[in-house]
């Protein structure tokens, strides 16, 4: 095959120079031919000509192809009509003013009502047909929603929301419906939850097993609306269909729906509130042994009723604050640890958690990998008010604590000296202590834990590690009064967030009925900075946020989020109001 050789635009100024010069040169030899009385013309001739065939070469540009193409493809055919009355046609052909192709039409296109089948859409140069492969429902208004599948072919410039309308019977349906759904945790908006219409009379399994009728998905702002609908009553329920298949697959999705029927004739909103059912069905989700001396049983759900937990070489166990997941600390234990799990509510759960063999257990502490590891509070600012504290990986013996190898000492640019102190320690196994001592404002301090200062009967110790900090003074923080009007008297959980959405304080507020509605809360000693407000109506008093329940007929607890941040500056005493509604 023979390759077309292009000139670049160096090599074709190049060329030019050299012709301008021969019809130069050309131009002066026939000048010599001229009269005499014209030859006073020669130079200044010469000149014009020399200018002229300079400039063509002065630039040399590339041919474009004219300004680019943003326009959308136009549909100039339809065939039917688009809103036609009673539609009998197998196949719709829409022809447009350009060559078309069809993207992702799987997530884009929606038919409302639904068919059994999804028609069949084919696109041939300019024309885009649908094809039926099944009756539609007699005296039904029919909407084809084809949202930004539709761009031309060289420019792929969106042909957006286009929709395709037509009727089997005599009318077109005209009614509509609006609404909005939020995230039951955030108050967020949720989009891209798919919101389906179901038949008023259907079971109340319906989305587990049929289609909706009718379909439309909430926009970036949770809007979502319906169009075209007859004057019926419908159920409404929203889904976030994680696999796109149109239906309700338990708590693995997330579920929104009305205790109300929705009536298109309503010019009112209808509200969602999208949340993530608990499991009907409990089970143990994972259990596993990630560190010696560690095991986590994980659920699927809160476990509220565990009664007792028994395991070889035992030495205690607790749950997270979710109450979903259970940590088994022991000791003395290889290959396996068994471990029974009592409830109240049902059965027990024996478990076999593949744990160390004794072999690497040995070799590992032999090169110091089997040991405590500390976290503490003390980062390079540790407020005023606060004790040193202590949390370890797994329990320790508090006999096992040794003061005596644990050194706090005060420094100033001149001195130091040690510091007294006590542990403060709760149970006789312990996973964290504090350490309580006379610490002064606006002052440095070392805490030095040697070698050995933990230790265990299995030859787990810590290495010896300083911890250096200094203490904030009284006007490094702030302090917030939060006065707070309810709208019901019933049991709250107040929440203050910091601007990371990070819960840093919960507190559980109670109403007697002879109250007023209207509480002060008191925050001290608060780093400056943005903090955030949320309250949880506690309906059922667990002191914990619930979740709804489809079947129950039971909503999500209401969550109160007041999206105004309260900024606290250092030294200040800031009081805040919010009327919760």
């Amino acid at each position: 095959m023979n390759a077309k050789k292009f000139l670049t635009p160096k090599s074709q100024n190049k060329m030019c120079v050299l012709y301008n010069i021969g019809c130069i040169i050309y131009m002066y030899t026939l000048f010599q031919k001229i009269p005499f009385f014209v030859k006073k013309l020669q130079k200044f001739l010469l000149y014009i000509c020399l200018v002229f065939f300079s400039t063509r070469c002065a630039q040399i540009t590339p041919l474009t192809g004219g300004k680019k193409d943003a326009v959308s493809p136009k549909v100039i055919r339809f065939s039917p009509d688009n809103a036609s009355l009673n539609f009998r046609s197998k196949v719709i052909e829409v022809q447009f003013d350009e060559y078309i192709t069809i993207r992702d039409i799987a997530n884009q296109f929606i038919i409302t009502p639904q068919t059994n089948e999804t028609p069949d859409i084919e696109v041939s140069g300019k024309t885009m047909k649908i094809i039926f492969n099944e009756t539609l429902l007699p005296n039904t208004t029919y909407k084809l929603a084809f949202g930004n599948a539709i761009s031309d072919l060289n420019e792929s410039n969106i042909l957006q929301n286009f929709e395709y309308i037509f009727s089997t019977g005599s009318n077109i349906d005209s009614l509509k419906l609006f609404g909005r759904i939020v995230n039951a945790t955030d108050q967020k908006p949720a989009k891209e939850i798919l919101i389906g219409l179901y038949d008023k009379g259907s079971s109340d399994s319906v989305m587990y097993k049929e289609k909706p009728l009718y379909i439309s998905k909430s926009d970036e702002n949770g809007n979502f609306k319906f169009s075209y609908l007859p004057n019926s009553l419908f159920k409404i329920i929203g889904i976030k269909d994680q696999n796109k298949n149109l239906l309700y697959d338990g708590s693995e999705e997330q579920i929104a729906y009305s205790n109300e029927f929705a009536k298109p004739a309503d010019t009112s909103s209808i509200a969602l509130t999208l949340f993530k059912e608990q499991a009907s069905r409990t089970f143990v989700r994972k259990a596993f042994s990630a560190e010696y001396g560690k095991a986590y049983v994980i659920f699927n759900r809160p476990q509220k009723d565990i009664t007792e937990v028994i395991a070889k070489g035992l030495i205690s166990y607790n749950q997270t604050k979710l109450k979903d997941t259970l940590i088994v600390y022991y000791k003395n234990t290889f290959d396996t640890l068994q471990t029974i799990i009592h409830y109240t509510s049902r059965k027990t759960d024996t478990l076999y958690i593949k744990t160390s063999n004794k072999f690497s257990f040995d070799r590992r502490l032999k090169s110091n990998d089997i040991k405590y590891i500390l976290r503490t509070n003390l980062t390079p600012l540790l407020p005023f008010y606060e004790m040193p504290s202590i949390e370890l990986n797994v329990p320790v013996d508090s006999g096992n604590l040794s003061e005596e190898k644990i050194i706090l000492i005060e420094q100033t640019d001149t001195s130091s000296k040690k510091i007294p102190f006590t542990l403060v320690k709760e149970d006789k196994w312990i996973t964290s202590f504090k350490i309580r001592a006379e610490l002064k404002p606006e002052t440095s301090y070392a805490l030095t834990f040697n070698k050995a200062a933990i230790t265990s009967d299995d030859q787990r110790t810590n290495d010896s590690i300083t911890y250096r900090f200094k203490t904030t003074s009284i006007d490094d923080h702030a302090q917030l009064r939060l006065k707070l009007f309810f709208p019901r008297k019933e049991n709250y959980i107040i929440r203050l967030l910091n601007d990371k959405e990070q819960i840093l304080d919960e507190k559980i507020v109670e109403f007697a009925l002879n109250s007023t509605s209207e509480k002060i809360i008191d925050y001290k000693n608060l780093f400056p900075g943005n903090y955030f407000i949320q309250v949880v109506e506690d309906a059922n008093k667990n002191g914990l946020f619930d979740t709804g329940d489809y079947f129950l007929k039971k909503q999500p607890e209401l969550i109160f989020i007041n999206p105004v941040p309260i900024k606290l500056l250092a030294g200040w005493e800031i009081e805040n109001e919010w009327i919760i509604k």
